[in-house]
């Protein structure tokens, strides 16, 4: 490794620790909702569980067999926080060394540093599909522009396909970028000289796309639960998406979250556009008609459903940061023109500029260096990990009534999206659906699921916890509304017929089954 690169990695590598430090498991010992079931379907797989045939969940398969791998790694969350800083850091990696393609590495560096210290704003506890598909993101724009450097082959475009398709299985609508890259390379097309290297180019990606794509369904037909993943995956979030619309109410909030990087990424549009780009190298000009392709997509599909959760911004970082890399560059071209002979003046100029955007842009991540100290220092002091303690946490009420409660072997089955619970008392649901967002959407939810769950309840008898306080996406076990989802009344009937309200812990009403 060259000795900048050293530098600028070990760099990078401390950022990334800085942002990640908040989200450990010592100062977040329960994890919010997605990531408790994200948790809970890794434990299953260690214990051979399929997802989707065993663990009802809408997301893309990759993410639970990234928290099985961090949990086999440390057999806690710590393995799923460390395989997150290995993410990360070679998601950084990919965007420096894509940068270091079409500006200086000192501009790489920057460009980089910048959407990492913006990403601690956004990252939302952590653990989530957008966040590992940033490697995926920013990988392929780095196949992306090198494959324009060369024509020999086009096993570059192969692996952007590759990444298109693993960034699909964490997620479908995480693929902006590489939708982009095939709309570029698409172009080509319709000029006469360059159509045939531009449809090798897509067929290659194509066929690394293709390649994972059947490889993952392969798996999961084997194991009998391809048509599951089918109808959680696609058909489930069809209508899961309908329940919102695109917002520009989540637009603002994108903007006010990152607003220092979003202002630096406007800056730098300006000044692409006084550049002229299209006027210049090929390399610069295509990154531009990339970057102009990304844009619109990526902000589309991020707001798509209209919900303002804050990792759904993830998705605007590889753009912005690829726009700050223009503004820096557009800072160095208009220095040498108007200060040729004043090399001092230039490079003051300069590092007053630079000095502005970086005090803006990396303030979030000077203000979590204490806490990465305060991480280190507890590790260093153990010799190890420190356990997660939920007792420290107001969320831990639950995980100790439930040890209290009951026995290992017992089912817990949680009524709303708190499948964390499961995870953290080792208490398993009684059935594939460790949560129950599918039945309060009505146009998705069939008999037959309901009388599977049903069914499951009658036999196995779980403690049920109604976790839906302050969650408007599906109704308490309670409420009068499951009277307008004729579909679903036979099971709340079952439920009110079969179970008694026995107490409330915090916010959660916990049922359990009538005695004989």
């Amino acid at each position: 490794m060259k000795p900048g690169l050293f530098i600028s990695s070990s760099i990078l590598l401390l950022i990334v620790f800085a942002v990640l430090a908040p989200v450990a498991p010592l100062y977040q010992p329960v994890p919010d909702r997605d990531q408790g079931v994200y948790l809970y379907a890794g434990q299953q797989v260690l214990d051979g569980k399929i997802p989707y045939r065993d663990v009802w969940d809408h997301k893309g398969p990759l993410i639970y067999y990234i928290n099985a791998l961090g949990l086999w790694m440390f057999g806690s969350t710590w393995g799923v926080w460390v395989v997150e800083v290995i993410f990360l850091f070679l998601t950084a990696l990919a965007c420096l060394l894509a940068l270091q393609m079409v500006f200086d590495p000192f501009t790489a560096l920057v460009s980089t540093a910048l959407w990492l210290s913006a990403f601690s704003k956004i990252i939302d506890h952590g653990n989530s599909v957008e966040e590992y598909s940033l490697l995926f993101q920013f990988s392929a724009i780095y196949f992306y522009l090198r494959g324009l450097q060369t024509e020999k082959h086009s096993w570059n475009e192969f692996m952007i396909g590759v990444t298109a398709a693993l960034a699909f299985s964490l997620r479908p609508n995480n693929i902006g970028v590489h939708l982009a890259i095939g709309l570029v390379l698409l172009i080509p097309l319709f000029f006469a000289k360059e159509r045939k290297p531009a449809l090798v180019k897509l067929v290659a990606m194509a066929a690394g796309g293709a390649c994972v794509l059947i490889a993952i369904a392969f798996y999961f037909a084997v194991h009998g639960s391809l048509g599951a993943l089918i109808d959680q995956v696609f058909i489930f979030n069809y209508y899961y998406s309908r329940l919102g619309e695109f917002s520009w109410l989540a637009l603002g909030k994108g903007i006010e979250l990152l607003k220092p990087l979003v202002l630096t990424a406007l800056a730098g549009f300006a000044g692409a556009l006084l550049l002229r780009p299209w006027k210049q190298g090929r390399l610069l000009k295509s990154y531009f008609f990339f970057i102009l392709a990304a844009l619109p997509i990526q902000l589309f599909l991020s707001l798509l459903s209209g919900r303002r959760y804050m990792h759904y911004y993830i998705a605007w970082l590889p753009v912005l940061a690829l726009l700050v890399g223009f503004l820096i560059y557009f800072v160095q071209k208009l220095a040498d023109r108007f200060l040729p002979s004043f090399t001092y003046l230039r490079t003051l100029s300069f590092f007053i500029i630079l000095g502005l955007v970086l005090g803006l842009g990396l303030q979030p991540v000077i203000g979590r260096l204490a806490i990465l100290g305060n991480l280190s220092r507890s590790i260093w002091v153990q010799k190890s990990f420190p356990p997660p303690d939920v007792s420290k946490v107001d969320e831990g009420i639950y995980v100790d009534y439930l040890l209290k409660n009951t026995q290992p072997g017992d089912y817990v089955l949680i009524w709303g999206n708190a499948s964390v619970y499961n995870f953290l008392s080792d208490r398993a649901s009684p059935s594939r659906f460790v949560y129950t967002y599918a039945f309060g959407v009505s146009p998705y939810v069939s008999q037959e699921m309901v009388d599977e769950l049903q069914q499951d309840i009658a036999e196995k008898r779980p403690l049920i916890l109604d976790a839906t306080a302050g969650d408007a996406t599906i109704n308490r076990l309670s409420s009068k509304m499951w009277s307008d989802l004729p579909i679903t009344q036979g099971l709340i009937r079952f439920i009110e017929e079969n179970y008694i309200r026995v107490e409330k812990v915090g916010d959660f009403q916990v049922w359990i089954f009538k005695a004989n």
